[in-house]
């Protein structure tokens, strides 16, 4: 990849990429041959596996590469530069064919593919849903085409699709957020759906949960695709491992009044400091291009279970009515199990810390 100087003002080189390629290796299984014993290194007789790569082709491009993903069997699409271009693989000539390509208004940054359709993220203008139309019958063209965009003016680092309607995106100041895309394909706007600030900088997201691994002296967390639907992985530059879990609405309206709640005791209770611990007032009240929306900070509702004692629990819960309400309503709908009478302070507590610790261990299994 290539770099060009900065214009004086930065006082050094720029860190910005000028140029890239595409490489294409064969990767083969490879037999080599074994080796015969030593007193200082024993080897087996039989000859062991391994593979090799061999360089097929490559291309400049103008713009650096920073994603690309397959098509089907024969397809590749990579964002390059300001653009999207969609390379078919020519087995016989042994090279990628460029066959459409769709100019974006700045760099792109990373894309995802789910069928026929691609997202892609871009710096300055959040999520673009396109769609590849592959040339039919008779039909000498490709077709690649934009169905849908959200211009926030937001840097998005990493994106993806949650479901076939809802494309999911992290901004490289911290900030994840959810894009609803319309049925309709005459609909060119996306839906904001959901967003909060984690307090630092990501790099990537994944569909999946975290898995303990337990490994000596001290466990470890792995990342599993095999997790149950609508979880979602993200990491930051300090470290941090952020997981995000898709939710029913009564659990969601439950959660969100116990965060007001906690609020409301106000700083002379023990439920006041807790919302400061991890940077959780902030995540909620960040201001960002867009605002926070559709979402529970699980540090709050962890902070409910883990930071308070049963009686101050109790107070919480005491001081409002509506949170009580909806904690047997949600006990009713089998959301939550209790053998007792479903009334009273004490059993909307026990119902609150059942879904709290529920979700705590969905999210890490």
């Amino acid at each position: 990849t290539g770099m060009y100087p900065s214009d004086g003002r930065s006082g050094g080189a720029s860190t910005r990429a000028k140029s890239g390629r595409l490489i294409i290796y064969n990767l083969k299984a490879a037999k080599r041959k074994s080796q015969p014993r030593t007193p200082t290194s024993p080897m087996s007789d039989k000859a062991s596996s391994g593979y090799e790569l061999k360089y097929v082709w490559e291309s400049e491009r103008e713009g650096p590469v920073s994603a690309l993903a397959h098509l089907g069997d024969k397809y590749l699409v990579v964002a390059a530069g300001s653009s999207c271009l969609v390379l078919k693989l020519d087995v016989v000539q042994k090279r990628l064919i460029e066959c459409c390509e769709i100019p974006l208004r700045f760099p792109a940054t990373s894309l995802h593919v789910r069928g026929n359709d691609i997202v892609v993220g871009s710096q300055r203008e959040g999520v673009h849903v396109l769609r590849f139309t592959p040339a039919a019958d008779g039909d000498s063209y490709d077709d690649l085409c934009m169905l849908h965009s959200a211009r926030y003016g937001v840097h998005t680092a990493d994106v993806c699709y949650l479901s076939d309607d809802v494309a999911l995106g992290v901004s490289s100041d911290g900030y994840v957020y959810a894009m609803g895309i319309p049925s309709h394909e005459g609909e060119f706007a996306l839906d904001y759906i959901m967003g909060i600030h984690l307090g630092s900088e990501c790099t990537r997201l994944r569909l999946g949960s975290a898995v303990r691994r337990l490994r000596r002296p001290e466990q470890a967390l792995a990342w599993s695709a095999s997790s149950s639907d609508g979880c979602v992985l993200v990491n930051t530059v300090d470290g941090a491992l952020w997981t995000l879990l898709s939710i029913t609405d009564d659990a969601f309206v439950l959660l969100r009044q116990l965060e007001l709640a906690m609020v409301a005791m106000g700083p002379g209770h023990a439920a006041y400091p807790l919302l400061t611990v991890g940077g959780s007032v902030s995540r909620a009240r960040r201001e960002s291009r867009l605002p926070v929306a559709g979402v529970v900070d699980g540090a709050l509702s962890t902070a409910f279970v883990e930071g308070l004692t049963e009686t101050e629990q109790h107070q919480v819960v005491r001081s409002s009515s509506e949170l009580q309400r909806l904690a047997l309503q949600l006990l009713a709908s089998g959301q939550s199990q209790n053998h007792g009478e479903p009334d009273g302070v004490q059993v909307a507590v026990e119902s609150i810390v059942q879904l709290i610790h529920g979700l705590n261990q969905a999210c890490v299994c």
